[in-house]
């Protein structure tokens, strides 16, 4: 994540380089309470809790493994050298499931921006459609009386 997009609207050019980190880490924690805090669910906050989720989902991957072993290791040691032996790829599947998991949130959130922008597209067409239709409708009648009074006009010089 760069400085630069930090969207607090501080400048990238003030203070030393570890200044600017303090300043996106401080955001992004304020980001990150906010979005819990927001009982209301006003905002989506996908994007700014993902990091949060996996670097926690990452957590697990490591702790969830090492408790296995060693209680497997208290029953008996057979146990203990099984749990140990399967402990890792545990925890890179472990691993890999958070991360596909985050991966399918991102996604569907996107999704849902891109069907709520259709949507809006699509309101805001109809509208302008509801704004055009009367006057093509008046048009129509009009033009159906011109055509009326025409054909009279026809059949009345034979």
């Amino acid at each position: 994540m760069s400085d630069e997009s930090n969207g607090a609207g501080a400048s990238t050019s003030d203070g030393p380089a570890d200044t600017k980190g303090g300043q996106t880490r401080t955001w992004w924690i304020a980001a990150v309470a906010d979005a819990l805090l927001d009982v209301q669910f006003r905002r989506p906050v996908t994007r700014t809790l993902l990091p949060l989720a996996y670097i926690l989902g990452l957590v697990f991957a490591c702790v969830a493994p090492i408790v296995s072993t060693v209680s497997m290791w208290r029953v008996s040691v057979p146990l203990g050298v099984l749990a140990a032996l399967l402990a890792v790829p545990l925890g890179v599947c472990i691993a890999a499931v958070v991360r596909l998991t985050l991966e399918f949130l991102v996604n569907v959130s996107r999704l849902a921006n891109r069907v709520q922008h259709i949507s809006e597209l699509a309101d805001d067409l109809f509208q302008a459609l509801s704004d055009v239709a009367e006057p093509v409708n008046q048009l129509s009648e009009d033009v159906r009386a011109v055509q009326f009074w025409r054909f009279r006009r026809g059949n009345s010089r034979r």
